[in-house]
């Protein structure tokens, strides 16, 4: 299994919190689109290239065939595709399908790969909604963010209540089944009734996936400076912590799987893509600022629309990942999910090295009631998600 990430640069405006890479401008759209499809074609072995030669990223053996195998249709390389930005759901349907055509032109797709659409209400309507479900499109992920104007206006969204509600019904219509929203809590204008009626509105939704995210101040973003001006209201981490707890237990009692630290789904309509990531799968990027991942290594775009134009910077920076690097990635990726850490994949994959370092490194946490243990797994619960950074650099590598 592999993953496919394109990155789409560009904005209507940019968002007060917002921390990625995008521009608010679309005047360099077609030539983005131009430098793009060049771009996959031109990386169209990378994946290749990393399944039969270099590091499984499974079994973390070494394979070395005698030369690079071409890939057959039968290996069934990409089972996730995933448009992110900035805002995809700026293209034109037609520009969608041609990139959807050109990557399956020149990459093997697996059947019924998963296809996921990043998309902020304003840029969506019932006629646009349908034409993109015709593309191939299966999953969307709409920036909702609240269903309350107060809210809306103080993150900078272009939105309104109305609107996001509307299109969720279009959505449905066009045939979108696989939904998911996105919701901010922690925001100085919504109480702890508010933020309860965001989640009224989106479980009687009847939306399958939920990523909710508390609201961080990004260095440099337009809310960061407001706030360090005194011309917007600040926030405070005691709003963020009883938003997440009427959060979880709200998820629970509607048998909601909190299987991230940020997301929610009913069974089985968890994110295949992002679980790619926390499983370490081999993906490759497209695009400003896009990183990919061979098995061995990483490597990244420059975050720049200009230099990816004039320079074609597909490989601006390249790291190869020690085993203690790709340890510490594994603990810290897998405490975020619900499936958490593996002590016998371990053992197996890694050496007892690491199995018995980790193990040894959880006890006091463990202890302290900071971690949780259920046979050979580490993994964290609702309240100890909130502090996963912290425990997971307590495990990190430092022999």
């Amino acid at each position: 299994m592999s993953s496919l990430y394109i990155h789409i640069p560009f904005c209507k405006s940019k968002c007060g919190y917002c921390g990625f890479y995008s521009l608010p401008s679309m005047k360099l759209k077609d030539k983005f689109l131009d430098a793009l499809k060049a771009e996959i074609i031109a990386r169209k072995d990378y994946l290749v290239l990393n399944r039969h030669c270099g590091l499984d990223p499974q079994s973390l053996t070494l394979v070395k065939p005698a030369t690079a195998l071409p890939f057959e249709e039968k290996d069934k390389a990409i089972e996730t595709l995933y448009f992110g930005g900035g805002t995809p759901s700026l293209l034109s349907t037609d520009e969608i399908a041609e990139l959807l055509h050109l990557i399956n032109k020149h990459y093997p797709i697996a059947p019924n790969p998963e296809i996921t659409l990043e998309a902020n209400p304003d840029t969506l309507s019932e006629r646009y909604l349908h034409a993109l479900r015709e593309t191939g499109i299966n999953r969307l992920s709409i920036g909702i963010q609240s269903f309350f104007d107060d809210d809306l206006q103080y993150l900078g969204r272009q939105h309104n209540s109305e609107h996001a509600r509307n299109c969720l019904v279009w959505a449905k219509q066009a045939g979108f089944d696989n939904l998911s929203l996105d919701l901010i809590y922690g925001l100085p204008t919504a109480t702890a009734d508010q933020w309860n009626r965001n989640l009224d509105l989106f479980f009687d939704a009847d939306i399958p996936h939920l990523s909710a995210y508390a609201l961080t101040l990004e260095p440099n973003s337009i809310l960061t400076k407001q706030i360090e001006m005194g011309k917007t209201l600040p926030i405070h981490e005691d709003d963020a912590l009883r938003d997440y707890e009427i959060l979880c237990g709200r998820a629970e009692k509607e048998d909601f799987l909190h299987y991230e630290i940020s997301s929610f789904c009913r069974r089985g309509m968890h994110s295949k893509h992002n679980a790619s990531y926390w499983f370490g799968t081999p993906y490759i990027g497209f695009g400003p600022s896009a990183h990919s991942y061979d098995g061995t290594a990483r490597q990244w775009n420059e975050a720049s629309v200009e230099k990816y134009l004039d320079a074609r910077l597909w490989d601006a920076g390249r790291e190869t990942l020690t085993p203690e690097q790709r340890y510490d990635e594994y603990v810290m990726l897998r405490l975020r999910t619900h499936w958490g850490i593996d002590l016998k994949w371990l053992k197996s994959k890694m050496g007892e090295r690491f199995s018995a370092y980790c193990e040894k490194q959880a006890q006091s946490l463990i202890n302290e009631g900071k971690i949780t243990q259920t046979r050979e797994f580490l993994y964290l619960d609702d309240r100890q998600m909130l502090f996963a950074d912290g425990i997971a650099a307590a495990l990190m590598w430092d022999d």
